[in-house]
């Protein structure tokens, strides 16, 4: 059904994500807003209260709204510019989450640390998938949104937008095969193409 599909090649000469995202991060305003992402404000009710890990968490609005809704929420991003505009609006909003500059490349996972963890927009290499069971208290649950391939081929002018940050069909599911998937969706909204997804870690 999909053998059709043409992907691009990747770029060898393509800045590397600190490099990038420190420039994409560069401006005064934020670069996603300060408010949450719909689906996780929708959602959020199927998530496990506890410590909350909200990886590359950007400029903070995600870890923001979790932290107002009782979450304790510790946010890695690879940019120093992201993690100071997270602070910045922390203390805008009155409420508090840990920020910390980190290559998630590099990053060693805690063992069965969190309640929840979050990724929003961000495609980690396969093996972290493992990362994220791994953190995962039993019973703790994983929230991912991303973008898929259908969205770069709609949207292929968007500076912000990299191929290898978007999921080829059903690619999230095949992550999540060792937990129970509790909603799972790839949709279309206009030019904009979703796979949002929310599993639990079973217990053990």
């Amino acid at each position: 059904m999909f053998d059709d599909i043409q992907y691009p090649e990747i770029d060898p000469n393509k800045k590397n994500a600190v490099d990038l995202w420190q420039e994409r991060y560069a401006g005064e305003g934020y670069l996603f807003g300060k408010e949450p992402s719909p689906f996780l404000k929708s959602f959020v009710s199927h998530l496990a209260k506890g410590p909350t890990l909200d990886v590359a968490m950007g400029e903070g609005r995600n870890s923001a709204f979790l932290a107002s809704q009782g979450f304790q929420v510790e946010g890695l991003d690879c940019s120093s510019r992201a993690i100071e505009k997270a602070n910045r609006l922390a203390s805008e909003k009155k409420i508090s989450f840990q920020a910390k500059v980190q290559n998630l490349d590099f990053f060693l996972m805690p063992l069965m640390k969190y309640s929840s963890i979050l990724m929003a927009y961000y495609k980690p290499a396969p093996r972290f998938f493992s990362e994220l069971k791994r953190g995962l208290v039993a019973g703790g649950t994983l929230l991912i949104e991303g973008y898929t391939t259908e969205h770069l081929k709609k949207n292929s002018q968007n500076p912000n937008l990299d191929f290898d940050q978007c999921f080829k069909p059903n690619e999230l599911l095949g992550h999540l095969k060792d937990l129970h998937v509790i909603y799972y969706k790839e949709m279309a909204e206009e030019n904009n193409h979703f796979v949002y997804a929310i599993a639990k870690k079973q217990g053990v």
